[in-house]
């Protein structure tokens, strides 16, 4: 896990930039037995400081480790700790919508990062579901979701990265699904929920306060 760099959004750019790593530190290792670490399952948490190439905005990086020695290690997570990532929570999602994506998030944070991308394609699935956007597959569905208005341009070209890259997973034995993919995926997942659901909602709301303030 020797990274040297991250592609991290800088506040001050407004631009997606590759950062450069310049110091990182590990905390405790933290073990169910500490006595005896061989073929014990433990916890680590690595910190990283990088800096943003135009500006030089400085981000803290954490990143959690789940292995067992000698045999694996892999990523559990990873957040931005500096600056502070302002977002949007996901919310007013139907039920089945809920179900797949808090799967996908469980999946993503677990490693299993095929699983992850499958269950964003699951998501997608059940949001036209529940907004009744018919057609003989997910592709037509999708085109089907755009042309009720649930859908820009934008999101409908996430909507079929989303779901090729489902397919590919579920169909192809080749496909190596990366954290980087299954992060990219799960994100574009979520922005996909948040304009469909959650902001369409806040909207709503904001303008029923206002109308109810002219009366």
């Amino acid at each position: 896990m020797n990274e040297k760099k991250f592609n991290l959004f800088c506040p001050k750019c407004n631009m997606l930039v590759e950062t450069k790593v310049i110091a990182k530190g590990s905390g405790k290792i933290k073990s169910t037995n500490p006595l005896n670490m061989v073929d014990t399952p433990y916890n680590i948490d690595l910190f990283f400081i990088s800096l943003c190439p135009r500006c030089d905005q400085p981000f803290l990086i954490k990143r959690s480790l789940y292995g067992v020695p000698g045999e694996f290690e892999t990523i559990v997570d990873e957040v931005i700790l500096y600056p502070n990532q302002l977002k949007f929570p996901v919310e007013n999602l139907p039920p089945t919508v809920q179900t797949a994506y808090e799967q996908a998030k469980k999946a993503f944070n677990a490693g299993l990062y095929e699983a992850c991308v499958l269950m964003c394609r699951k998501t997608i699935e059940a949001t036209c579901k529940s907004l009744n956007a018919s057609g003989k597959n997910l592709y037509h569905r999708l085109e089907k979701l755009k042309n009720l208005g649930y859908l820009d341009q934008r999101l409908l070209n996430w909507s079929h990265e989303i779901r090729d890259i489902g397919n590919d997973a579920a169909h192809d034995v080749n496909t190596e699904i990366t954290i980087d993919d299954a992060k990219d995926i799960l994100d574009l997942t979520e922005a996909i929920l948040l304009y469909i659901f959650s902001l369409n909602n806040r909207f709503i709301e904001y303008k029923r306060r206002k109308d109810r303030q002219r009366t």
